[in-house]
């Protein structure tokens, strides 16, 4: 045996040895449960208890509650459908919690080494709550895994105002809602017409998008995160809170130098009201809004025809009856009147509701009318 064949089997018996020492190493590991912090809650999850809470409406059983600071944090960027209560005003906060001592609470905050989430949710205990976990790898860990995040007014009102970053703006609701009032700098892409003006998004798929429509219960904005995500665009945020929260802190830029449908086609928020203590009769009532949402709370007397799907049905649309379109904010019930007096301008009796609906699971439902 020569100097160079023994070095070889030097050399592997070496890394067999290696191999070997490593193995057992990773089996001893393997049978030791991984030490946590003595100061992590109980009931840890992930992602995948997360993902499926996601939903517009919310569910009414389940709460996610992101208890790092409202700002910079939450604004900047939190998982969508989240509630705000920092650990540290948790105490001051405490009515936005489910009244249901029961419901699924949710907290969440930094990462492994943040703390707030643990400190809320033995918190919230101590209050009663029952069904109390913590998605302890939290925000970070969402960001990498989930389609796209939201983010508050706050920090798009800081994107128009720095002007240093490319991004694009898209307001997701109907072209008469964009033309009445957005806000600057964005661009109208009505979800109903997505697929068709999808060309309008930038060519650079790594361009940040955000979307906005009107408001917390609606959707719009939701699912045109989801399309640009299937198209390949990597940094999506969904501006929940959307156009009425804009103007709430900013103020309403003036509308579009235009005429408008404006109050044309809205109902009397006030009459409809009687109608619907009277039981709705003598109106044809459709709701507009998705197959979810019409089944988690709706008005007994009406029918479901989702906005995307209205233009077949329109020709059928009855004429002895008042027709009146109704959904969660008057984004897609607007929608719908235009769509009707644009293929039967013989319609005369066609309205929509203008304002804020929250339809209940009972059938019972709470009108704001929208403020000019």
């Amino acid at each position: 045996m020569n100097a160079r064949t023994r070095i070889l089997q030097a050399v592997c018996l070496a890394l067999a040895l290696t191999a070997f020492l490593a193995t057992g190493a990773a089996a001893q590991q393997a049978g030791k449960k991984v030490a946590t912090p003595d100061w992590f809650y109980k009931n840890i999850v992930g992602y995948d208890a997360v993902k499926p809470l996601v939903t517009i409406p919310k569910p009414e059983s389940a709460m996610i509650i992101d208890s790092r600071p409202y700002e910079p944090k939450f604004v900047e960027g939190y998982i969508p459908t989240a509630v705000s209560i920092p650990d540290s005003q948790f105490e001051k906060m405490t009515d936005k919690l489910p009244a249901d001592k029961n419901a699924t609470l949710i907290f969440y905050c930094g990462g492994l080494d943040c703390k707030l989430s643990h400190n809320s949710a033995k918190k919230a205990e101590a209050l009663g709550y029952t069904n109390i976990k913590v998605y302890a790898e939290g925000y970070p860990d969402y960001m990498k895994k989930a389609p796209y995040v939201a983010v508050g007014v706050e920090y798009v009102h800081a994107l128009l105002a720095k002007g240093d970053k490319p991004y694009l703006l898209v307001d997701a609701r109907p072209h008469n809602k964009f033309l009445e009032g957005s806000i600057p700098s964005s661009v109208n892409i009505p979800e109903t017409g997505f697929a068709a003006h999808k060309g309008m998004l930038p060519a650079d798929k790594k361009t940040p998008l955000i979307f906005y429509c009107g408001g917390y219960d609606c959707k719009l904005s939701h699912k045109e995160a989801q399309e640009a995500r299937k198209m390949g665009y990597t940094d999506i945020m969904v501006c929940e809170a959307g156009y009425p929260a804009w103007t709430e802190k900013y103020g309403a830029p003036g509308a579009a130098a235009i005429k408008t449908g404006g109050p044309e086609g809205a109902a009397d928020v006030e009459a409809f009201k009687k109608a619907l203590a009277a039981g709705g009769e003598g109106y044809v009532i459709i709701d507009v809004r998705d197959a979810d949402e019409y089944a988690a709370g709706h008005i007994p007397s009406s029918k479901n025809i989702q906005v995307g799907k209205l233009e077949p049905e329109i020709a059928s649309l009855p004429t002895d009856k008042p027709v009146v379109f109704v959904c969660g904010t008057g984004a897609r019930s607007g929608e719908a009147f235009y769509m009707v007096m644009d293929k039967r301008p013989d319609m005369k009796n066609v309205f929509y509701v203008e304002g804020e609906i929250k339809f209940h699971k009972d059938g019972s439902v709470d009108i704001t009318p929208t403020k000019k």
